[in-house]
């Protein structure tokens, strides 16, 4: 599988480098045998352009990776790319974007995911987001289990700013687990008070407030 991924990348780079040199076309390839197949794509028109490529080993595993460009006819602009790796027993998944509309406002962020059969998993993501009047938003996720100890945490944040108002609203979230019992999450948010949650493993959650927190 890493000469499959590799095989990928570097045609990638072929398609971005070259499959771009002319305006409105588009090419594609596509191949397969007795062992697995494979294909690919680059396209351009007059805002930008999009390329991709995939293959797949037979009961081995695939791997895939796409990226894409546009540019609005009255400013915006758009950039993103994905691609994985994945295996009978393991898989390791992500993409990003960037982007800017025609009136000021602008976002970016990324996901990303892991998981191999036995020992356990992962996943991270993040994004910005502003406003053209001022208003913003951030946030994350970030997540992992141990497959080995049956031990997992979750978490995660959600923040947003009203330029209109001058209100922050979000909350975040930390959240424990263990194979079996259940877990418990902590959650605090800006408006509303804090919580704490206890989920027993096929039990109803259990709702807490925090004594002395929000309304």
């Amino acid at each position: 599988m890493n000469k499959l991924a590799l095989v990928s990348s570097a045609t990638l780079i072929v398609f971005l480098t070259t499959g771009f040199t002319q305006p409105s076309q588009a090419r594609g390839w596509k191949a397969a045998g007795q062992r697995g197949a494979a294909g690919g794509f680059s396209r351009r028109g007059q805002y930008g352009g999009a390329a991709g490529l995939g293959g797949v080993a037979y009961g081995k595993g695939a791997a895939g990776l796409m990226g894409r460009h546009y540019n609005g006819p009255n400013g915006g602009s758009w950039t993103s790319g994905s691609g994985g790796v994945v295996t009978p027993t393991s898989g390791l998944v992500g993409g990003g974007f960037k982007g800017a509309g025609p009136n000021g406002g602008s976002g970016q962020g990324y996901g990303v995911a892991g998981w191999k059969q036995g020992v356990g998993g992962f996943e991270n993501t993040k994004m910005n987001l502003n406003g053209p009047n001022g208003s913003t938003y951030s946030g994350f996720t970030n997540g992992k289990y141990n497959a080995q100890t049956g031990q997992g945490t979750f978490n995660s944040s959600h923040q947003a700013y009203d330029a209109q108002n001058g209100k922050n609203y979000g909350y975040t979230d930390n959240t424990t687990y263990q194979k079996g019992q259940g877990g418990q999450s902590q959650i605090n948010t800006d408006n509303h008070g804090d919580y704490t949650v206890d989920w027993g493993n096929g039990q109803k959650p259990v709702v807490v407030k925090d004594t002395g927190t929000g309304q």
